[in-house]
C-alpha cells in the first residue's frame, strides 16, 4: 500500500521480512563485481590499440575500447584519474600484458568522445520500461559542514534519469541540468531503447499528452501507465488511455487502479536509482557537463555488467 495512503496507521504495520532464495549464486555474483578480469578483459587487451583506417594523420595511441575500460575501471573502483592510471600500469606489470597505459589527461579528454553503445545489448529484452530521476551532487558543502559552522550549502546539482525494464537492466541514461523536466528527457531516452517494449509507466510527473504522444511514436501500441492527479478530467475528444485511468480511479479508487495495472513494479526504477547511488555514490566526479554525463553512462554500463552477473530473488515471509 502507498506511504500516503497508510500514513496515519504506519506505525501499526510489522515491519515485512524476506528472504533471499538463491543465496548461494548471489553471493557468488558479489565476488565477481571485484574480479578485475570482469573490467579488464582480454577483448579490450587484444582491441587495445585502434585498427588502422588509412586516413591522413597521426592514428590515435588508444582505442576506445581502452579509454572506455580506463573508465571503467575508474567508477568501479572509486579511483581519482591518476590512481587509475597508476593502478592500471600495475595490472600491467602483474599480467604481463605488452600494453601502454593511457596517462589520466588523455582518459579524462577522450572520455568525452566515447561512442556510447546501446545500453540494453545483448541482454534479455524486458517488457517494460520504466521511468524516473534523481539527482546527483556536483560540488558543495556536506550536511556535518553546513551544521558545525551553520553555512549555506551552495551546492551545484545534476539530474540523472533512468530507463529500467524488469529485469532490472537499465535501458536508456540521461544526464541534465536541474532545470530540464522529467518529461522533457524521455524522448532522448527512448531513442535510446532499440528494443520493443509493452508498458511505459512512470509517476505523476509524466502526466500529460507530450509523454504519451511521444511514447506513442515509438511503439504505437504500448499501454501507458502514468497516474493522473486528482484534479484530472477526460479529454472529451477522444477516448484515450488516460481518460480509462481517470474513469478507473473514480470508480474504483486509486489503490484497486495501482493493483489492476501492475503499478508497483514502479518500484524497480527506486532500486536502480538506490543500487546507484549505493555503489557509485551520489556525487560526481567530473566538473563539466560533457564528461559528466560520460561518468554516468559509463557508471550506468557497469551497473549492467553487475545486474548480468546476478541479482538476490527475494521472497516475502
Amino acid at each position: 500500500m502507498p506511504y500516503k495512503h497508510a500514513e496515519s496507521r504506519r506505525h501499526k504495520f510489522p515491519k515485512p521480512k524476506y528472504k533471499v532464495t538463491n543465496w548461494s549464486e548471489y553471493n557468488e555474483s558479489l565476488r565477481k563485481r571485484g574480479d578485475i578480469t570482469i573490467w579488464f578483459t582480454e577483448t579490450a587487451i587484444s582491441e587495445w590499440r585502434p585498427a588502422k583506417t588509412g586516413a591522413r594523420g597521426r592514428p590515435q595511441e588508444y582505442s576506445n575500447h581502452a579509454i572506455e575500460t580506463a573508465t571503467l575501471i575508474r567508477q568501479v573502483f572509486h579511483l581519482p584519474l591518476r590512481q587509475t592510471e597508476g593502478f592500471m600500469n600495475s595490472l600491467t606489470r602483474i599480467m604481463n600484458a605488452a600494453i601502454c597505459i593511457p596517462d589520466f589527461s588523455s582518459i579524462s579528454r577522450r572520455s568525452v568522445e566515447l561512442p556510447r553503445h546501446v545500453l540494453s545489448k545483448a541482454m534479455k529484452p524486458g517488457s517494460l520500461v520504466i521511468v524516473d530521476s534523481t539527482g546527483l551532487k556536483v560540488y558543495g558543502r556536506d550536511e556535518w559542514h553546513q551544521e558545525k559552522h551553520a553555512v549555506l550549502a551552495r551546492r551545484t546539482w545534476r539530474k540523472l534519469h533512468l530507463a529500467v525494464d524488469e529485469n532490472h537492466q537499465i535501458l536508456a541514461c540521461e544526464l541534465t541540468t536541474p532545470e530540464v523536466g522529467d518529461p522533457t528527457a524521455v524522448p532522448g531516452m527512448l531513442d535510446q531503447i532499440v528494443t520493443p517494449f509493452e508498458t511505459f509507466m512512470g509517476d505523476g510527473a509524466f502526466d500529460g499528452e507530450p509523454v504519451s504522444n511521444v511514447v506513442l511514436a515509438k511503439q504505437p501500441d504500448a499501454k501507458i501507465v502514468v497516474p493522473p492527479p486528482k484534479t484530472a478530467v477526460c479529454s472529451g475528444v477522444d477516448d484515450t488511455q488516460r481518460d480509462q485511468h481517470i474513469r478507473d480511479i473514480k470508480e474504483h479508487g486509486r489503490i484497486a487502479w495501482q493493483k489492476k495495472t501492475d503499478y508497483g513494479l514502479r518500484a524497480y526504477v527506486e532500486l536502480a536509482i538506490q543500487r546507484y547511488k549505493r555503489i557509485f555514490g551520489n556525487t560526481m566526479k567530473a566538473r563539466e557537463l560533457p564528461r559528466q554525463k560520460s561518468e554516468a553512462w559509463v557508471s550506468a554500463s557497469a551497473l549492467n555488467t553487475m545486474t548480468n552477473l546476478g541479482m538476490p530473488v527475494s521472497v516475502k515471509l
